[in-house]
């Protein structure tokens, strides 16, 4: 079901399996995530009254700020959002995490615990205690969604810490006009042509299907880039107002009928036209080199873990 799975309302996807019998030995584990849930990514259109209604969000930031020694030379202050002066109507950040994204994501951190502090000890508690601060490599995009969502993953994964408190830890990012764990055309100029031929090279039925559609919900997008796009964003407005996962009100009511008509056919159709067009898209964005700089960097650290490399200072 779609709502199921795409919403996550159970938050929890269950115990890590365990090592296979035949790998003798682990010597690194390397975990990418997505955020949790958030609100709407984007304010462009949705259909007519799409402002109707109401995102609260009661998860912020404390901010301050500290030198070198980390030590705080500032008081704390609550990062929030002026109820309606935003793009969305109510109290959000555009995409701005959520509490039961967050929790979805401390529970990630607890699976891994589980899994590889508990079980594998492969990061031992005395290890643990003593390096956090200095030898694990936490890595986001520069995005309060994604940053919070490392941090909650990371809270769930230390589990409860010590006498001294959880010592302060590095999040790693980078300026996202270099970010390269996404399609980022500064860091592999290939994929600008490469996108183009792209969308040249969709069957015949995907383009027809990506029309029709934006020429019955949005008549504006005319090319298949502009429609694939727009309908993306389209299931971002469908879902934020669907899902029980994000705090929107009054839910699924703001909705046009016509995406819940004879068993949500609309909403289905758009899914999976934008489903498949995704998964295309980013297997011929991976074939032109897009995540090359990424990949560099996953198998060094692979390398580092295997001996390959004599400085192995730096666990990942």
């Amino acid at each position: 079901d779609i709502v199921a799975q795409y919403c996550h309302p159970d938050l929890d996807w269950g115990a890590i399996p365990g090592r296979p019998k035949e790998a003798s030995e682990l010597l690194q584990v390397q975990v990418f995530i997505r955020h949790g849930s958030r609100v709407q990514c984007g304010a462009g259109f949705c259909w007519e009254g799409n402002s109707e209604g109401n995102f609260t969000c009661g998860l912020n930031y404390l901010d301050s700020s500290i030198g070198k020694s980390s030590q705080p030379l500032t008081p704390s202050f609550r990062t929030q959002y002026i109820d309606g002066k935003n793009l969305l109507p109510g109290n959000c950040l555009v995409g701005q995490l959520v509490e039961s994204g967050f929790a979805m994501e401390q529970l990630n951190g607890k699976r891994l615990r589980e899994a590889y502090v508990e079980a594998e000890n492969l990061l031992p508690e005395a290890w643990w205690s003593a390096n956090v601060h200095s030898k694990a490599f936490f890595r986001s995009t520069d995005i309060p969604r994604t940053k919070q969502s490392a941090m909650a993953l990371i809270t769930g994964l230390v589990g409860r810490p010590g006498a001294d408190g959880i010592p302060p830890m590095r999040l790693m990012t980078m300026d996202f006009a270099k970010e390269n764990m996404i399609v980022n055309k500064r860091v592999c100029p290939a994929v600008e042509s490469k996108e183009k031929e792209f969308y040249r090279s969709l069957s015949k039925e995907t383009r027809h299907e990506l029309l029709s559609l934006c020429a019955s919900l949005n008549p504006k997008k005319k090319t298949v880039k502009e429609c694939n796009l727009w309908l993306s964003h389209l299931i971002d407005c469908l879902m934020s107002r669907i899902c029980k996962t994000v705090p929107f009100h009054p839910r699924n009511t703001t909705v046009p009928a016509k995406f819940f008509d004879n068993e949500s056919a609309l909403m289905r159709r758009v899914w999976e036209v934008v489903d498949q067009t995704a998964w295309q898209y980013f297997q011929a964005m991976t074939s032109a080199g897009a995540f090359g700089s990424l990949t560099n960097e996953i198998l060094k650290a692979a390398d580092i873990a295997a001996g390959r490399f004599p400085d192995n200072s730096t666990q990942k």
